[in-house]
């Protein structure tokens, strides 16, 4: 229990580094939360900064996961494996729910996939393109997002088994549940906007925009 609790720890102080508000205060000289939607991730900022700062975010995200990821197993290392996969979920944690911003923070889908390729890289990899051909056929990002968390959930369940692998990927699918929830329901009202990444590979595929 102490090395899930220190390894959760670890994982969440690091995910609360919001890398797109450190990019937007050097390039907007504002807080990310006043940035476009006020989304602290790198579609807003990439959309409101342009691609380098998106870039920026991407790497930070990145980082900040791989960071916890090595301390923990760095830390634990007779029980590394374990000490990395909560790791990776404080990193989403933080990052979703920062303490220093009253727990109001990003959607964690950088994190959360960084996360998960750390923890099983064949199954991340595969479980992150499903979720980006999710993006393709259903238009939505929202829709593409929760789809990685469920991939990876049942092709851990298949491949990897054990009880606390799989409590890990099923807490990290309802983080991502949550964190796009309003998202879903906007598709309805057409409140949620079609990802504009859905509709240019369509169209380099050779198929019409859905109407």
């Amino acid at each position: 229990m102490y090395v899930r609790l220190v390894s959760l720890i670890i994982g969440y102080a690091l995910g609360c580094i919001l890398t797109a508000d450190v990019v937007s205060r050097h390039f907007a000289h504002k807080t990310v939360f006043d940035l476009g939607v006020g989304n602290p991730g790198m579609a807003n900022v990439g959309h409101e900064l342009g691609h380098k700062a998106a870039a920026c975010v991407l790497a930070g995200d990145i980082a900040k996961t791989l960071a916890a990821w090595l301390i923990a197993r760095a830390l634990f290392p007779a029980a590394a494996d374990v000490a990395g996969l909560w790791a990776g979920l404080g990193s989403t944690l933080g990052h979703n729910y920062p303490v220093w911003h009253r727990f109001r923070g990003g959607k964690g889908v950088t994190t959360t996939c960084s996360a998960i390729i750390l923890a099983a890289p064949v199954i991340g990899v595969v479980s992150c393109l499903l979720g980006f051909a999710t993006v393709v056929v259903s238009g939505y990002l929202c829709w593409g997002a929760i789809a990685i968390t469920a991939f990876y959930l049942v092709l851990v369940a298949i491949f990897k088994g054990g009880a606390e692998r799989i409590a890990i990927a099923a807490a990290l699918l309802v983080l991502m549940a949550i964190a796009h929830g309003s998202a879903v329901a906007g598709i309805k009202t057409g409140k949620t906007p079609r990802a504009s990444l859905a509709d240019k590979v369509l169209a380099k595929l050779g198929r019409k925009q859905a109407v």
